[in-house]
């Protein structure tokens, strides 16, 4: 399995998606340093602190638009072998289908922590910059790395909620069905985010848990997160017995 995660990662090193996924979730923290300075000018009397604009990003990041590219990669990391012909060469390989897969989501889940971590760097140097500008409370280095670590670990939860999307990605053997699907998942987290019964919604719930938001709403942490590992399971059990299961024409 190891050669295959290998072979994946080449793969990708030569792919553009690569590239595109890092520029798109630079976007994040270029909204978030145009909303903090149009917000600078419109009301000036405002102080932001790093914290702030972290947690701002999180929203984005979470729900939004590291949402939407994230979605874009499983699609492509599980379809690709459908769409470039290659499945037939590689599954003959001493390895199993589980194994394959397994590695598929390894990958994926690699892949979401780097761009998290692109992510979170962005946001700090474009914070920096607005600092020297215009100045932000709390500005310092063991805040932003406090920050990391939420975000880190928003992405672990981000990623047991994709396992939907490798399914669907399976299923349809394409990348338009899982996209698709995701603008209306994006949609529902938009509409859901300041609601309480948000808690209830899987890929909602993760920004809750994340933010600490879940006891507000009156709902346990424990109906929350059953949820998450609800929506995780299916998502797995449904892309492994798929695949086992395919007949290879």
């Amino acid at each position: 399995m190891v050669r295959f995660i290998y072979c994946e990662w080449l793969k990708l090193k030569r792919s553009k998606i690569v590239l595109f996924s890092a520029v798109s979730v630079c976007a994040t923290p270029f909204m978030l340093f145009v909303e903090a300075l149009q917000t600078h000018f419109e009301h000036p009397e405002l102080r932001f602190t790093l914290a702030d604009i972290y947690s701002n990003g999180l929203l984005y990041e979470m729900l939004l638009i590291n949402m939407m590219v994230y979605v874009a990669i499983t699609a492509y990391l599980f379809s690709r072998e459908y769409t470039e012909r290659t499945l037939k060469t590689i599954l003959p390989a001493p390895i199993s289908r589980s194994s394959f897969l397994t590695s598929k989501f390894l990958i994926q889940l690699i892949w979401i922590m780097i761009l998290m971590l692109i992510t979170w760097a962005g946001i700090f140097l474009l914070s920096g910059l607005y600092h020297l500008m215009i100045g932000i409370e709390g500005f310092q280095i063991s805040v932003a790395f406090t920050w990391l670590i939420k975000m880190l670990l928003g992405g672990i939860l981000m990623f047991i909620t994709l396992s939907p999307f490798a399914y669907l990605s399976l299923k349809s053997k394409g990348i338009v069905v899982p996209i698709i699907f995701s603008a209306v998942i994006i949609m529902g987290s938009a509409a859901l985010a300041n609601q309480d019964i948000g808690v209830l919604y899987p890929w909602t719930a993760t920004y809750f848990l994340m933010v600490g938001k879940t006891l507000s709403t009156g709902y346990p942490i424990w109906l929350s997160s059953s949820i998450i590992i609800l929506i995780a399971m299916i998502g797995f059990i449904s892309t492994y017995t798929y695949f086992k299961k395919e007949d290879l024409k």
